[in-house]
C-alpha cells in the first residue's frame, strides 16, 4: 500500500535509527539539541517553521519588543546537527 504523494515527508533514508520529535515547542527543542551528538536522526514535525519565545509576547504587544525578537526560525537552531530534520506538517 503506497501512501498518498501529500502525506509524504520526504525525509532522507538512513542506517540510523529515526527518533521523530512532534512539536518545535520548549521541550521538543530541548530534546533535539540534547540528541546531537546520538546516532540516530531527529526528525523534527511542526505545523510552524519557527519557535515563538512566549513569555514575551506581551512585550510585543505592547511594542516593547520587535516581532522577530522573540521568534526564529527552528531550522536556524540546529546549524550544525549533522542528523536533523525539520518537516512542516
Amino acid at each position: 500500500m503506497s501512501i498518498p504523494s501529500h502525506l509524504q515527508l520526504d525525509v532522507p533514508k538512513t542506517d540510523y535509527p529515526r527518533i521523530v520529535i512532534i512539536g518545535g515547542g520548549f521541550a521538543g527543542l530541548r530534546l533535539a539539541k540534547e540528541l546531537k551528538n546520538v546516532k540516530a536522526q531527529v526528525v523534527m514535525l511542526d505545523r510552524n517553521n519557527f519557535h515563538t519565545f512566549q513569555p514575551l509576547l506581551y512585550q510585543v504587544a505592547t511594542a516593547g519588543l520587535e516581532p522577530d525578537s522573540i521568534a526564529g526560525p527552528l531550522r536556524k537552531s540546529f546549524d550544525g546537527h549533522f542528523n536533523y530534520v525539520f518537516r512542516m506538517v
